[in-house]
């Protein structure tokens, strides 16, 4: 090795020796500013973390249970001080030493059915006595719970959908809206007149509905009440949105006059609104503008009732008239359960045009033993 380069060598080393000590400071100053960034020491946990129900979950009952995590668990004079509140109504407070605790007394306290609920948890210090003394941790982040009347369906998988299905799935449009424009694709791809032969769910008609809506068919499929509302009922299902028939009956001399509509749960007023898709109008109560069930209009008054146009439009009295008619007695799908309201109908008429049947007869295929009469909403009403 030459001279010089030995030279160099000394050097080099005599420098990393003269700044040893400022590149031992400079490696660990990192961790010591991560703590301080953290607010703690390595690993260490500023707030208990919640775990279940997720943030955005969703349930029906008040029975549910808070769960959350805590490293190390609490000290001898240590609690856990947990918060649920609502939009509209202070929080209350429980202290406990455990993880996981049922809710269910403080959800009924708020006599909440449908809204939101919040919820968080902290570490508290208190003396002998059980009395505050000081924070423990900090407050962990904010759990949002939303509370339904009725939990939404699934959804079909989207590579399960039909087109027809996909179409509106790829509109992320809300449920009410979604809801409305599925009417209106019903509406404007199928005729009411004399119905042909379909699938029971009436799936081919609704694939000929979204070929005719694309163009590559001038033919409509020919649907009745029955026929329209079925489609709806399949098409809304594969989107996870609810929804049943409902068979209407109304007394005429020597005929029992039938009609079709569908009631569909919106998930986001949590209601069951009624569609007739014969007539493309659903209906609402004057007062509050809000879309009525088939309960209501069975056993409630028909003058507030209102029938808007789904093509949009001003809602009337004249456009609830006829189907508003059809409502003196119902059941919901195939079932043998009838409700009936003998204001408006009369349960012991037989029908010449149904092979002098009455009712209960007729809906029972010849066994009336068969029908259960339900009146209890008319009785609560009366």
């Amino acid at each position: 090795m030459s001279l010089r380069l030995f030279s160099l060598v000394i050097l080099f080393l005599l420098l990393i020796g003269a700044s040893g000590y400022a590149i031992g400071v400079f490696m660990q100053a990192p961790d010591d500013e991560m703590v301080a960034l953290r607010g703690g020491a390595p690993g260490t946990q500023r707030a208990p973390a919640p775990l279940s129900p997720a943030d955005g979950s969703e349930f029906v009952d008040s029975g549910i249970v808070l769960e959350w995590s805590w490293a190390g668990g609490l000290a001898a004079n240590q609690r856990y001080a947990l918060r649920i509140w609502t939009d509209d109504k202070p929080f209350r407070e429980i202290w406990t030493v455990d993880t996981k605790v049922s809710v269910q007394q403080i959800i009924d306290s708020f006599s909440l059915d449908l809204g939101k609920f919040y919820w968080r948890v902290t570490v508290i210090n208190v003396d002998s006595d059980g009395v505050y003394i000081s924070a423990g941790s900090e407050w962990s982040e904010v759990v949002v719970l939303q509370r339904l009347r009725r939990e939404r369906i699934p959804a079909k998988p989207y590579h399960e959908m039909s087109a027809t299905a996909k179409q509106f799935h790829d509109l992320y449009l809300g449920a009410s809206e979604l809801i409305d424009a599925v009417h209106m694709f019903v509406n404007q791809n199928s005729l009411t007149n004399k119905q042909l032969n379909y699938a029971p769910d009436f799936s081919d008609a609704v694939q000929l509905m979204y070929d005719h809506s694309r163009g590559l068919t001038s033919e409509m499929p020919r649907l009745q009440c029955d026929g329209r509302s079925t489609a709806m009922l399949t098409i809304l299902k594969e989107l996870g949105i609810e929804s049943r028939l409902v068979f209407l009956y109304m007394s005429e001399p020597g005929w029992l006059n039938q009609h079709t509509v569908l009631e569909i749960f919106n998930p986001d007023t949590q209601y069951w609104q009624v569609h007739d898709l014969s007539r493309d109008v659903y209906y609402v109560a004057a007062e509050s503008d809000v879309r009525v069930d088939a309960e209501s209009m069975l056993f409630g008054t028909h003058n507030n009732i209102l029938g808007c146009p789904i093509a949009g439009g001003s809602c009337s009295t004249d456009l609830s008239a006829s189907g508003l008619g059809y409502f003196g007695a119902m059941r919901y799908g195939f079932t043998y359960e009838v409700w009936v309201n003998p204001d408006r109908f009369d349960l012991s008429a037989r029908f010449e045009g149904q092979d002098n049947k009455n009712l209960a007869e007729y809906i029972g295929d010849g066994h009336p033993q068969r029908v259960t009469i339900r009146m209890d909403s008319w009785l609560d009403l009366n």
